[in-house]
Order: structure tokens, then C-alpha cells, then sequence
């Protein structure tokens, strides 16, 4: 088409010149024609000069009817070489728009499939974001009762005050409660985030959709128009400045820029669904963990009372043992107070004899010995009385 639009006005050139030379050559013949009448009317001419004068004319007849067909067919060479390069032009202007107005129509469909995976992927982050927080409240309840389990065992009595498994396992789930809730409230703030992207996203890209669709119908309008209108009243728009590839370049990256933000959700959704496992799992381990602990304790807890209260019986009945047992040694006791003062009467009384006859006899001895030995006894029952009693209590 460059071609032919760089030679229409070469040819249009050349058929001006050859214009302008038959005009001059029908001027000079014309000249020639006044200037034979002019010299016929001036006196008489020979046959030859009327002749030769007829012949001119008629030549020059000829030579102009040679330059008017010449003319003629260089004018209609013009014309069909004008034509064709316009039809030529017009199919290529009409392949072009039809050409953009295809390639238009893909990007579209593209920038169409891209911003409706959006959305799709707004929905499902936006679900996963709404699950999270349904895992967020739950994790509160078991924390608040672990925090509660492990405030109700500080009021033990001292004895009991032990770190035993119960304790550590209510601890593990308060930690492992806490550490999920971190990991969550973390899982929202960036599903926070990546919902604005999506949403920039897909503005974006509706925006792109809208544009597209005004691009198409004016490309569309232009393709079917078949007649023109004067220049006089348009206003003539100023040369774009974007080039194709720069137009499809930003399509491009506009769709390469949500292809990431929307992976980025699916990494996020995955990592978010892993986490909600994990959180189950722990949860229902330390949950597992600190029932085991507690009924172990309990049965510890019930075996250890079962063998107290047996010793209980036990040293009741051995209480009982010695409390007869310390019953029978004051009796005992009781029974021989009346023979120390009966064998202590019996001296003081063998005293009173007269000096000769105050002899440190056999009966002497023998009182003597009993009330030591009385004696010797009552301290011992003493002494066993009073261990009895400190055994007892």
C-alpha cells in the first residue's frame, strides 16, 4: 500500500507534463492556421500553398486527436491506478481493524478469564478467612478452661501442691492454646491483606474490561462504516502515542500481576487449611493428654487414700491394742501400790521394836527387798505408761 501511494503522485506528475505539452503543440498549430489564413486573405496563392496550407491543418488535426487520445488513456491509467491503490488501502485498513478488533477480543477474553479466577479466588479466601475465625473462637474455650483448671488446683492444701503430670499437661495445652492462637490471628492478617490486593486486582482488571469494550464497539463502529463524512466539521485527534506492543504489554502484566497475587491466596489458603490441621491435631492431643493425666492422678490419687484409710483402721485398731495394753500396765501399777505401802507399813512398824531387839534380821532384809523391788516395778510401769501414752498420741 506504501508502494502505491508513493507512486499515484509520480504518475499523476508525469501525465500533468505530457498535458502541458500538447497543449503547447495545439497552441503552435493554431498559430500556424491564423498565419496561413491571415496570409491567404493577403493576395492570391498558388495551388501548391492551398495545398500544402489544407495539409497543415489536417496534420495538425491529427496530431492533437493523437495527444487526446493519449491523453485520454493516461487519464484513465491514473484513474484505475487511483482506484485500485484506494481499494488496495480500504482491504487493508479493513483487515487491520478486523485484525485489532480480533486481538482485542482475545486479550479481553483473557483479562475476562483472569478477573473472573479473581473473584472465584476472593470468594474462597474470603470462606477460608471466615473458617479461620470459627477455629480463632474455638481455641478460646479450651484455653479459658485449662486457665481455669490450673487456677482451681493452686487452692490445694500445701501437702498436695506437686508439679505432677496434671499440671504439666495443663500447662502443654495452655502453650500449645496460645501458640495457636497466634498462628491464626497471623493466618487473618495476611488473608487481611491479600483480600485488598484481590480487590485492587479486579478493579484493575474490570477497568481494563471497560476500556476493551469502548475500544471494540469503536473499532466495530469504524469497520461498518461504508460512507464517510466532510472533514470540515471534525475535529482531528492528535497521533497515539502507545504502540501495539506497549497496549498489550500492559495487558499483559496486568494479568501476570494477578496470576501472582492470585497464587499468593492459594499458597495462603493452603498454609491456612495445613494450620487448621495442625491446630486440631495439638488440640485434641494436649486435650487427650490432660484427661489421661488427670485420670491417672485420680486413680493414684484414689489408691493412695485407700491405703491411708486402711493404715487408718490399722493404727485405730493398734491405738485400741494400746490403749488396753496401757490399761492393763496402770492396773497393774494400781495393784501394786497397796503392797509397797502394806511392805513400808510392815518397816516403820518393825522399827519401833527396842534397841536390842532392833536387828537387821532376815524379815528385815526381805521387807527392805520387796519394798525396793515394789519400787523397781512401779517405775518401770511408769516408764512404760508414759511410752504407751506418747505412742498413742
Amino acid at each position: 500500500p506504501r508502494l502505491h501511494s508513493a507512486s499515484a503522485p509520480c504518475c499523476s506528475s508525469f501525465g500533468a507534463a505530457q498535458e502541458m505539452d500538447g497543449l503547447n503543440v495545439s497552441q503552435h498549430s493554431a498559430r500556424s492556421s491564423t498565419s496561413v489564413i491571415q496570409d491567404g486573405t493577403a493576395g492570391t496563392k498558388m495551388p501548391h500553398q492551398w495545398e500544402r496550407s489544407t495539409r497543415t491543418l489536417v496534420d495538425s488535426a491529427r496530431s492533437a486527436q493523437r495527444l487526446s487520445t493519449n491523453q485520454r488513456q493516461l487519464a484513465f491509467g491514473v484513474q484505475k491506478g487511483t482506484d485500485a491503490v484506494m481499494v488496495q488501502d480500504n482491504h487493508t485498513s479493513m483487515r487491520a481493524l478486523s485484525g485489532m478488533i480480533k486481538a482485542c477480543e482475545e486479550l479481553k477474553q483473557r483479562v475476562e478469564n483472569q478477573l473472573e479466577s479473581v473473584l472465584r479466588e476472593a470468594v474462597l479466601l474470603e470462606e477460608e478467612a471466615a473458617r479461620a475465625e470459627v477455629v480463632n473462637a474455638k481455641i478460646r474455650e479450651p484455653l479459658s478452661v485449662a486457665e481455669e483448671c490450673l487456677a482451681i488446683r493452686r487452692r490445694r492444701p500445701a501437702r498436695e501442691m506437686t508439679r505432677d503430670t496434671v499440671e504439666r499437661a495443663l500447662n502443654e495445652q495452655v502453650a500449645a492454646s496460645k501458640h495457636s492462637l497466634r498462628m491464626v490471628n497471623g493466618v487473618l492478617d495476611a488473608a487481611s491483606k491479600e483480600l485488598a490486593r484481590l480487590r485492587q486486582c479486579r478493579e484493575r482488571l474490570e477497568e481494563d474490561v471497560e476500556q476493551k469494550n469502548v475500544a471494540l464497539d469503536v473499532d466495530r463502529e469504524a469497520l461498518q462504516m461504508e460512507n464517510g463524512w466532510s472533514e470540515a466539521g471534525t475535529q482531528r485527534r492528535p497521533a497515539s502515542i502507545a504502540l501495539p506492543h506497549m497496549w498489550r504489554q500492559r495487558t499483559e502484566q496486568l494479568i501476570e500481576e494477578s496470576e501472582r497475587v492470585r497464587a499468593t491466596s492459594e499458597r495462603l489458603r493452603a498454609k491456612s487449611r495445613a494450620i487448621q490441621e495442625e491446630i486440631d491435631t495439638l488440640e485434641r492431643e494436649t486435650r487427650e493428654n490432660t484427661i489421661r493425666a488427670l485420670g491417672r492422678k485420680i486413680e493414684e490419687a484414689e489408691r493412695l487414700k485407700g491405703e491411708c484409710q486402711a493404715a487408718i483402721v490399722t493404727v485405730e485398731g493398734e491405738i485400741a491394742t494400746m490403749d488396753s495394753a496401757r490399761g492393763s500396765v496402770e492396773q497393774s501399777l494400781n495393784d501394786k501400790l497397796g503392797p509397797l505401802s502394806l511392805a513400808r507399813s510392815r518397816l516403820s512398824v518393825r522399827n519401833s521394836k527396842p534397841g536390842a531387839e532392833a536387828i537387821r534380821d532376815s524379815a528385815e532384809r526381805s521387807l527392805e527387798k520387796e519394798v525396793s523391788d515394789l519400787e523397781q516395778s512401779i517405775r518401770k510401769l511408769q516408764l512404760e505408761t508414759a511410752r504407751q501414752n506418747s505412742d498413742i498420741k
